[in-house]
């Protein structure tokens, strides 16, 4: 039988030598007519097509030439050294594994391991420059731990070189060559001990296509478009969505999908190759709980001509046992991701210590399984752990956190019934509940799914992107969904997106008068450009919290507006935050303003909210262009005395406003049946005064100016309250008494 011909594929960042090693090794590869072997280079085909090297050019008529050329070589039997950096996997996959040729071909990949700063030395002599950033990019995509070149990707050798401290003469390449033949052959023989076992997942661009396939659907929640969470994550991928079944479907998107693995191509995109993946899922048991989800793992019998498209190596995976024991666990993390051992007895300093570890504990659930793993396989499970689930991100890293805490806490996969954001809207729906309602009896359920989201890495440390605004939230339904609007189901869904990725939108709000002719000529149509923060619910509605957004200002004003008034103009999704402490601040400015305004209104004047951040914070405001007041300069205080039946009503919203901020009276000897606290520090009104009780409120000067809120909170009382400071508000109050009684003393003259 004639054997594959050898061709070379080099691997390494720009600046590590390939071309001037490309022209020393094709004169040492000898075709069949004497003639030398042959380099393709793609930026000698960009020259040749485009005239200039510089010239990127559209890649599909580049790839067409090289292509072409590469068949037409392989098939007059001319060995062929490609030039160009193939520093990520699916690139290298394209030749060793995915490529029809003409012929078989052997595939040896050199490795340039050009030191960093020698790269970028050399690439500075280049006529055409490359980014540092590009060749540090592609370097370090190349030397990755685990998916970095190797036999396991179809090569036959992968030979590393040192262009800068190794000799690429003549002389020294051909005595590497001439030892390729002995070590491929020893490579092959070891080799052999998997030949009865290989399987049709045993090329690893097969096995990656249907691990990648299966973290699309799960980190997707299966491509479920009707879930607008999922919808607008899609479409950060593709938009506007793919169409057809979702074989079709998952191809699109995982032509293009990027993730920690280092990228896809159209090495994965074969749509035919994944509808057969889907049927091969669905018969083991990775699409639903019943008996054959704990039935063995069937990995099915390799194609007939799959020795003639691998002449190089096999992943570990490519042994039908260890691909068995692995799938079987993985499938078992898809459908319980956060099967851990149960905690049974205290461990160290009184937390509770489980049972059995994390291994043993999945090899007891998996040990009636054919094929799974043995009771003494702890070791192995460890070191597949490892190989499998951290590799392929099947473990997400919790936000805020190093290394993953998964011996102890198992794996999550994906999240089965609901997406990501659901569970983290039921999650910010459920605080809420306990916090405002003081439901405790929900404590128990809240820790269980704070404790599980913390473990998936869905929770971190940054505050939810919902909550209750007000302190005493009424027993009202919220806002009803109005179509156009924030209030609508699928903007809201992607409103929740942007305060997550922390993106600029330009909002307009739909009661304010619609633009004059000469406002829209000065290019003023009514919109505005915010960073949201939260969604707020305030009494009967949901409000959006956001940041004005200023050019030249550091910081904006914090505001509030109802999600059913304002109009999405325009979703910037590649502005955002220059840097995640930005709006960490602007979220910690927003969390002070709730708690010193007691409400939603936050007044008009950026220097005062900046002024009420608490002294350790006025670090942050060092560089912005407004001049900022000290912080008492924008308090007013707010005095009134009650009838003791008032008091007693306000005495029980002790957190309306802040506490430490709130002064009430002393009790009445012989009047008062409770007993003084902190805050009981106000000497009582004299005897017989109607309203004897007095409290003090310390507001922000607009909290007492114009918050409706805090009058709507004020005169509910009526004439259970005087109030004697600002005068401005004791005004008001006389001023609606008077009104009240006019309009009571007209419809009397009336009737």
């Amino acid at each position: 039988m004639t054997p594959p011909l050898r061709c070379h594929l080099l691997i390494g960042p720009p600046g590590s030598g390939k071309t001037t090693f490309a022209r020393r090794l094709a004169p040492l590869l000898i075709g069949p007519g004497g003639e030398p072997g042959l380099v393709l280079s793609t930026d000698a085909i960009r020259e040749q097509l485009f005239g200039d090297a510089a010239v990127q050019g559209p890649w599909d008529e580049i790839r067409a030439v090289l292509l072409k050329r590469l068949n037409q070589a392989v098939e007059q039997g001319v060995p062929v050294v490609i030039d160009a950096t193939h520093a990520r996997r699916p690139w290298r996959l394209l030749y060793t594994q995915f490529l029809a040729l003409p012929a078989p071909v052997e595939w040896i990949g050199w490795w340039l391991t050009t030191p960093l700063d020698t790269c970028k030395q050399w690439a500075l002599l280049r006529e055409r420059p490359v980014p540092v950033a590009v060749i540090e990019e592609f370097r370090s995509s190349i030397s990755h731990r685990r998916f970095g070149p190797s036999r396991a990707e179809g090569f036959a050798l992968v030979e590393k070189i040192n262009p800068a401290a190794e000799s690429i003469e003549p002389d020294a390449i051909t005595a590497r060559l001439q030892g390729f033949g002995k070590r491929i052959r020893s490579a092959l023989n070891r080799d052999k001990a998997k030949t009865p076992f290989l399987h049709r997942y045993s090329r690893l661009l097969d096995l990656e296509r249907l691990l990648f396939l299966l973290r699309l659907l799960s980190t997707h929640n299966n491509l479920d478009s009707s879930d607008p969470a999922t919808a607008s994550a899609l479409r950060q991928i593709i938009n506007p969505a793919p169409e057809g079944d979702l074989a079709q479907r998952a191809a699109a998107y995982l032509g293009v999908w990027r993730g920690v693995h280092q990228g896809f191509s159209e090495c994965y995109d074969d749509a035919n190759a994944i509808r057969a993946d889907l049927a091969w899922l669905e018969a083991n048991g990775f699409f639903r709980l019943d008996w054959q989800s704990q039935g063995p793992i069937v990995p099915g019998d390799p194609p007939e001509n799959q020795s003639s498209t691998v002449n190089g190596g096999y992943p570990a995976m490519a042994d039908a046992r260890i691909f068995r024991r692995l799938f079987t666990l993985l499938r078992h993390i898809i459908q319980e991701p956060f099967d851990s051992p149960a905690p049974t007895r205290q461990g160290v300093n009184g937390h509770p210590k489980a049972e059995h570890d994390l291994y043993t504990h999945l090899i007891d659930r998996l040990s009636e399984i054919e094929g799974a793993y043995t009771k003494d396989q702890r070791a192995v499970m460890r070191k597949d752990l490892e190989e499998l689930l951290n590799p392929y991100s099947f473990r997400t890293r919790p936000q805020g956190q190093g290394r993953p805490d998964s011996l102890r806490h198992g794996y999550s996969l994906g999240t089965a019934l609901l997406s990501a954001d659901q569970l983290l809207q039921v999650h910010a729906l459920l605080k809420a509940s306990l916090e405002r309602l003081s439901d405790a009896s929900q404590k128990p359920l809240l820790d269980a799914l704070e404790e599980r989201l913390h473990w998936a890495g869905l929770l971190g440390p940054q505050l939810p992107q919902r909550r209750f605004g007000n302190r005493a939230m009424a027993n009202r339904s919220f806002t009803a969904e109005v179509i156009g609007t924030l209030a609508s189901r699928e903007q809201s869904q992607r409103l929740e997106h942007v305060i997550r990725d922390r993106r600029r939108l330009r909002l307009r709000h739909r009661l304010d008068p619609e633009p004059t002719r000469e406002q829209r000529q000065r290019g003023d149509d009514g919109s505005f450009v915010v960073w949201p923060l939260q969604i707020l619910f305030h009494n009967i509605s949901w409000y959006l919290a956001f940041e004005t957004h200023a050019v030249g200002y550091e910081h904006g004003l914090i505001r509030t507006l109802r999600l059913d008034r304002l109009e999405l103009i325009h979703e910037d999704g590649n502005a955002r935050r220059t840097t995640e402490a930005d709006h960490d601040f602007a979220l910690r400015r927003l969390e002070r303003l709730l708690h010193v305004c007691g409400g939603i209104y936050f007044g008009h004047d950026i220097k005062g909210q900046l002024a009420l951040m608490p002294p350790a914070e006025q670090a942050n405001t060092a560089d912005s262009p407004v001049t900022v007041l000290p912080g008492a300069d924008w308090f007013d205080r707010l005095r009134f005395s009650c009838t003791q039946e008032t008091f007693r009503l306000i005495r029980e919203e002790p957190h309306r406003y802040p506490p430490e901020h709130t002064r009430f009276s002393r009790p009445i000897q012989g009047l008062s049946n409770w007993a003084a606290n902190e805050r009981d520090i106000l000497k009582p009104n004299a005897v017989g005064d109607s309203h004897p009780y007095p409290v003090e409120i310390r507001l922000p000067r607009w909290t007492i100016e114009a918050d409706w809120d805090l009058c709507a909170w004020l005169f509910r009382y009526g004439a259970g309250i005087r109030i004697e400071k600002p005068d401005t508000l004791r005004q008001h109050h006389r001023l609606m008494a008077r009104e009240v009684e006019e309009m009571y003393a007209r419809a009397d003259i009336q009737s």
